[in-house]
């Protein structure tokens, strides 16, 4: 690719600087020359002279524009085809070796830049490392650098945001973004709303990579900037929650509560319901409202359960999270047996075997506080079974230490199990 890239290029440079060459097609008579294609005045800089020929918008021209924006839709149909290098390097190098217009040659020179650096950028996806998004930023540098006044300036540099964001270089990401901004007034007498549109991306994009690198109370306000706009465009109940998300990370309880609770008043359908209420519910515990708090996760639970099926799907790792929150909650406070059945319901749920453990694990230790002792050590030895089961997670150091322990409460129900028959047994001997 970095070969034909390079090809391309040098006939992009070497071919576009070119002198023309006359056609039989031109008109000949320096005296004869029809209006020329930049449009010298005749009375001012149109010149008697044999010395040039210069090319009229005659039929010959005409056609040649023709045949090089037909080619130019060519390379925009042939997207994605085995053989799309190939032809996209023919069509270039035939549109800058014609005697198109040099509008249309330079419409395709822009093209090509624009083109060589998505295709880099599609490269990445299947190499990661192999530079390929760093060339793609250079190809787009170039761009900026040879057509700044191009009315496409401000979608390359929040392209190039969006690249840098991608190579972890959150802070230039940012600083692009709001190159984007300033560039876009000179757009706005063109076409407003496209130019609305380039500024809420713009904004959405510093927003996000705001929250991102934990600025959050910047994002909570650049979020509340771009809900003021009351574009109809604008996703306001995805906005709102990340807005809240960052509230939750830069301000008070109270903040997060207000704002939490705004959301379930104006978007009581929304996806976004049992995160909205887990925060709410944090935010109240926090605050030492227990009350509310419970009375929160039992609705989060309750709106899962009333849910669509597919719905209820999505929303599963929330009953999980809040289900296991409880489930602690209850068991430090010693109401074992609420903690018992939360836990096992929890166990059942979940298809993941790691926390499968850890939740079989807080099983037993219920059991083993209600006096259930039997049925806990089956509780532990299944936590030990698995460790027998393919596919299973058992290499990493905190499960080997779950499984050890669940071996040990083994051990230890059984010794007190044998020390309680001796006694027994003692005293019936008596």
């Amino acid at each position: 690719m970095k070969f034909v890239e390079v090809l391309i290029l040098s006939t992009m440079v070497c071919v576009g600087l070119a002198a023309e060459t006359p056609h039989t097609d031109a008109p000949t008579a320096a005296t004869n020359t029809p209006p020329v294609e930049y449009g010298l005045n005749p009375h001012l800089g149109s010149l008697p002279t044999e010395n040039l020929h210069f090319k009229a918008q005659n039929q010959y021209i005409e056609r040649q524009n023709r045949k090089a924006s037909a080619r130019l839709q060519e390379i925009k149909a042939i997207w994605g085809a085995t053989n799309y290098l190939e032809e996209f390097s023919k069509n270039v190098e035939a549109i800058i070796s014609s005697d198109a217009s040099e509008k249309v040659k330079e419409e395709t020179r822009k093209l090509t830049l624009l083109e060589l650096a998505h295709l880099r950028e599609a490269a990445a996806a299947k190499d990661p490392e192999g530079g390929h998004l760093e060339r793609a930023l250079q190809l787009l540098s170039e761009f900026v650098e040879r057509y700044p006044r191009d009315m496409a300036i401000p979608e390359v540099l929040l392209r190039q945001g969006h690249l840098m964001s991608q190579l972890a270089l959150k802070d230039e990401a940012i600083e692009k973004y709001y190159l984007v901004l300033r560039a876009v007034p000179r757009l706005e007498g063109v076409n407003l709303m496209y130019s609305r549109r380039l500024v809420l991306m713009a904004q959405s994009a510093i927003a996000d990579t705001m929250a991102e690198v934990g600025r959050h109370a910047e994002a909570v306000d650049l979020y509340a900037r771009i809900l003021q706009s009351k574009s109809e465009e604008v996703a306001a109940e995805t906005v709102r929650i990340k807005q809240l998300r960052s509230v939750r990370e830069s301000a008070g309880n109270p903040a997060v509560v207000t704002g939490a609770r705004k959301f379930l008043e104006e978007f009581p359908e929304s996806e976004y319901i049992p995160e909205t209420r887990y925060i709410l519910g944090s935010a109240l515990q926090k605050q030492g409202d227990r009350p509310g708090a419970m009375e929160q996760y039992q609705l989060l639970l309750e709106a899962i359960e009333l849910a669509p099926e597919e719905q209820r799907a999505r929303w599963k790792p929330w009953k999980l999270k809040v289900g296991n929150e409880l489930a602690n909650q209850f068991f430090l406070e010693g109401d074992t047996a609420s903690a018992l059945v939360l836990y096992r319901g929890l166990v059942g749920a979940h298809g993941d075997a790691r926390n499968r453990q850890v939740l079989l694990y807080q099983v037993g230790l219920c059991e083993e506080r209600l006096g259930q002792t039997a049925a806990a050590m089956k509780t532990y030895s299944e936590i030990l079974k698995m460790k027998e089961v393919p596919g299973s997670p058992t290499n990493s150091v905190s499960l080997q230490m779950l499984q050890n322990m669940a071996g040990l409460r083994i051990a230890v129900l059984d010794s007190e199990a044998q020390s309680k028959r001796i006694k027994d047994d003692a005293a019936t001997a008596q």
